[in-house]
């Protein structure tokens, strides 16, 4: 797993692409097989996405090269804004095969003319999952403001048109009483549960993920992590 860190500046990019990624949640009642092979109470982490009737926010990266394979990208978010109770939450993206290329990161909010971070890394192979730490970079959100973060493999730097870009939208939130409580008293698997069935996305995906990248050969983890891809379409990603 690749965290960036020490980038140069680069230009933004606003190549994003136009096709919306569509799916429907369905959570089965009662336990199921992942694509993993292994069993989760898909009942215990069931994500809850938030009411509030928001448009598709998750754009998907696919084959747009002239000639060869072109990897496809995908943002580990869901169709919607998603949620996080971290004011400097860790962000996730899916390389599908093994590629070397550059990665461009924007972070943009609907307020601000320039973004609020913008890196681009050197040639470098990527595959699987990645993370970026806004920690690591000093950014902070503001509650309430939607903010839309892209990834972008640039394929040849001397024709941007067959970069390939993904891109999700997260949100801040102030979690309310009963929601801290049960956060505040949960860990571990528990804890990923919490936050599912609360609709926080961002927050259980990094902390199913932070315990994968501790313990990688627990499948139980790998299944759990599956199940959440599974419920906001993401289910290519959840069979690798």
């Amino acid at each position: 797993m690749m965290n960036i860190q020490h980038f140069t500046r680069a230009s933004l990019f606003m190549m994003i692409a136009v096709l919306l990624a569509a799916t429907s949640v369905c959570v089965p009642a009662d336990g199921t097989a992942t694509s993993s092979g292994k069993t989760v109470m898909k009942s215990t982490f069931a994500y809850q996405p938030p009411q509030r009737g928001a448009p598709q926010a998750r754009v998907g990266g696919g084959t747009r090269g002239i000639g060869g394979d072109v990897p496809e990208l995908q943002v580990l978010a869901p169709d919607h804004v998603g949620l996080t109770t971290q004011a400097q939450p860790t962000l996730y993206w899916y390389a599908h095969s093994p590629v070397s290329a550059h990665i461009e990161f924007a972070l943009i909010d609907e307020t601000s003319i320039d973004p609020l971070l913008e890196l681009e890394t050197g040639k470098v192979k990527v595959t699987g999952v990645q993370h970026l730490n806004l920690a690591d970079h000093n950014i902070t959100l503001s509650p309430g403001v939607p903010y839309q973060w892209s990834v972008a493999l640039i394929m040849d730097e001397d024709s941007r048109s067959t970069d390939v870009i993904a891109s999700g939208v997260v949100e801040l939130i102030e979690p309310n009483k009963e929601m801290k409580s049960r956060i505040d008293a949960s860990q571990g698997t528990d804890l990923v549960a919490a936050y599912a069935n609360e609709g926080v996305w961002y927050d259980a995906l990094d902390t199913i993920s932070t315990m994968i990248e501790k313990s990688p050969t627990d499948q139980q983890l790998v299944a759990i992590r599956a199940t959440l891809l599974d419920q906001v379409g993401l289910q290519a990603v959840s069979q690798k």
